[in-house]
């Protein structure tokens, strides 16, 4: 290799490090389109899908005709001893099936089919659901990061008006020693923020069973929209998945109770052919008809099985959707009241706390307030904000929850949108977990 030549490697091996160097963000649409197509659960739905479409094929099909042969009057005693006198019956029948048991097979089958789509459905926003909850834990933890540099810049802030008392011989070396030491420990709590998104990173991933090709998501948790009416969410809750999957498993126990109805029916027996008389040479026409006697139902059992299966689903329907309801305004509740305390912390709080402060290092410096006034002002603003990083998270986590029960897009917002600036009262763009 010349010279030339290895510079050149050189140059293209420092470039590829350059690049793979680089901050990669990953976007909530992104996450949940991974999920969709790699989800080790939603994977096997295709396979259960070709189950049912198989039982439809063999629920579907008529029962086939038999062929009979009969041999009378052979292998016996005096003129029976050979086949002169022998008799043939050659006859072809056919099991007609009573009760439209054929149709309801098939209607069985397709609501078999369709329960299946709708476990889909519910399986679905789950595994959506829980990617964006993995997906808030990491904008979470990025938002502590970022609180974490603000307290180490605040932190610092305090040292070096500390630092310059001190040249004036105000402030004893315990006062800098323990300033040092607060920063200190902020650091290494950054150290642990980081190593512990890196492990959730690895969490956010496994949903769809892959390593993380990123190391950070895009989205801001401060956006939060606005919230619905609670009469508006409990209308949308008649759509919810958990609903639309008890109608479609009543209707299930309903057709499994018609089958087992019609197949308490008994069939009918129809055959002709013909027979031939080997003694006197004559052809004869046979027509056959039969019928099992039905003195007692034989599905008796099945039949009242399936019935008290129906009435159970839907006792189970009911005590579903009323838990269901409770959910949801238990959850709607708790979203006022995070919403009520973010705003009470941005309006108040917070300002109120940046002016203790403000002034508890203006005094500090002219020697009026103490080391424990200022770190006790530093602390509670610091503790302040921290809190609401913490409600922005606990708000995104019940709305979350709010769309996953009633599995329609209302209120929650993807990280696109999360990211994305919005002026005045206007809203993000919502994502819908149920696409």
């Amino acid at each position: 290799m010349t010279m030339k030549s290895g510079h050149a490697a050189i140059l293209l091996l420092a470039l590829l490090w350059a690049i793979s160097a680089q901050a990669t963000e990953l976007s909530l649409a992104e996450a949940l389109k991974r999920t969709l197509v790699q989800s080790p659960d939603l994977q096997l739905y295709p396979y259960q899908q070709r189950i049912n479409d198989a039982a439809a094929i063999s629920a579907g099909m008529r029962p086939n005709p038999e062929l009979q042969l009969e041999l009378a009057d052979v292998l016996g005693t005096g003129d029976s001893r050979t086949a002169k006198n022998a008799e043939l019956t050659l006859s072809l029948s056919q099991l007609i099936e009573l009760g439209d048991k054929r149709q309801k097979r098939l209607d069985l089958t397709k609501w078999q089919s369709k329960l299946t789509e709708q476990q889909y459905q519910l399986d679905k926003v789950d595994a959506l659901a829980a990617t964006m909850r993995s997906f808030l834990l990491v904008l979470h933890q990025q938002a502590l990061l970022k609180w974490t540099e603000q307290k180490i810049a605040t932190e610092q802030q305090a040292l070096t008006a500390v630092k310059k008392r001190a040249k004036a011989g105000n402030v004893t070396d315990a006062d800098i020693t323990r300033l040092e030491l607060k920063v200190l420990q902020s650091r290494m709590e950054q150290k642990s923020l980081s190593a512990e998104k890196w492990v959730n990173l690895r969490l956010l991933a496994s949903h769809w069973a892959q390593t993380p090709d990123f190391d950070a998501v895009s989205g801001d948790l401060s956006l939060l929209p606005t919230l619905p009416q609670l009469a508006d969410v409990l209308t949308l809750l008649q759509q919810a998945p958990q609903l639309q999957w008890w109608l479609t498993q009543n209707r299930l126990l309903d057709s499994q109770l018609q089958l087992a109805k019609a197949l308490g029916q008994a069939d009918l027996t129809l055959g002709a052919g013909i027979r031939r008389n080997q003694q006197t040479k004559d052809t004869a026409f046979v027509l056959q008809v039969s019928m099992p006697l039905a003195l007692e139902n034989p599905n008796q059992g099945a039949i009242l099985s399936s019935a008290a299966l129906a009435e159970q689903a839907k006792l189970q329907q009911q005590q579903n959707m009323q838990q269901l309801q409770l959910q949801t305004e238990r959850s709607y509740l708790q979203l006022t009241q995070l919403s009520e305390q973010i705003g009470d912390y941005q309006k108040a709080v917070i300002p109120l706390s940046q002016q203790v402060l403000d002034q508890m290092l203006a005094g500090y410096q002219q020697g009026v307030f103490d080391m424990t006034d200022l770190l006790a002002a530093q602390q509670d603003i610091l503790l302040a904000k921290r809190q609401v990083i913490d409600l922005h998270y606990a708000l995104h986590l019940q709305l979350l929850e709010l769309e996953r029960l009633t599995g329609l897009p209302m209120v929650v917002n993807s990280p696109e949108a999360l990211s994305q600036q919005s002026g005045g009262s206007s809203l993000p763009p919502k994502q819908e977990l149920s696409q």
